[in-house]
């Protein structure tokens, strides 16, 4: 898991429904923004998670369809770990 050290964030679009009287025009995917620690990126996945242990178990885990992911950017550590 050489990349589970990577904190990341991830750009994706989420899909946006209505049931009311919007025009099409008015009805777009949104951009949001989710930040973590890179645990599998594949040709279909990108998942990440929120919480690591000191055994380097990893948990708060979310799963991104690949085709949503817009970008991820590298978030610099300017922490160290003892």
């Amino acid at each position: 898991r050489e990349d589970a050290m990577r904190l990341v964030c991830v750009e994706w679009l989420d899909i946006l429904g209505s049931a009311g009287w919007e025009k099409e025009d008015e009805i777009e995917p949104q951009t949001f923004w989710t930040v973590g620690y890179l645990i599998v990126k594949d040709s279909k996945v990108l998942k990440i998670a929120n919480t690591k242990d000191v055994e380097d178990n990893y948990f708060g885990i979310t799963a991104f369809p690949i085709g949503c992911v817009m970008s991820i950017t590298d978030i610099p550590s300017t922490v160290s770990a003892e």
